[in-house]
């Protein structure tokens, strides 16, 4: 999983990762090369105080995630299972029952999302702090026994009255 590559704040519409969380889950995200050097968009989702309490592995488990440090490519996730819809200025992450978490993305995160037409969704089980910065980010991504990963595609969410 590339590292975080900040070069500014998302007040300035930069890479930076950003994080916005609930009171125990944080999420980030952040662009960066992938192993074909093209830029990609990524979010990372983890607990923030302590260990997972089984919210998160659950939903590693019901997306079929894959473990970091396994062998092989990441695996793409059905859309009928979870999908990313670009609203505004955040990416929200959907289920069949509507939006499962959003999170506040730039202009750059967007059009590398739309451009590859997926994100890379990670999710820790370790906890990791609300205000961490880049290296911490990377520190985290290189623990792979506690990070899982899919690929996620970009659809057109419709409201329904």
């Amino acid at each position: 999983m590339p590292a975080a590559n900040p070069t500014g704040s998302l007040r300035s519409m930069s890479d930076e990762p950003t994080t916005e969380s609930t009171p125990s889950i944080g999420m980030t995200a952040w662009s960066a090369p992938n192993p074909f050097d093209e830029s990609t968009a990524f979010v990372l989702v983890h607990p923030i105080h302590e260990e997972d309490d089984g919210t998160l592995g659950a939903a590693v488990a019901s997306l079929g995630l894959k473990r970091l440090d396994s062998d092989g490519d990441i695996l793409p996730i059905g859309t009928d299972t979870l999908y990313a819809s670009l609203r505004a200025m955040s990416v929200e992450l959907c289920t069949g029952d509507g939006v499962w978490m959003s999170h506040p993305v730039t202009d750059d995160w967007t059009g590398n999302a739309i451009g590859r037409r997926y994100i890379v969704l990670a999710v820790g089980t370790a906890p990791l702090s609300d205000d961490a910065d880049p290296s911490e980010i990377s520190a985290y991504l290189a623990a792979k026994e506690n990070v899982y990963a899919g690929l996620v595609k970009i659809r057109v969410r419709f409201e329904r009255d």
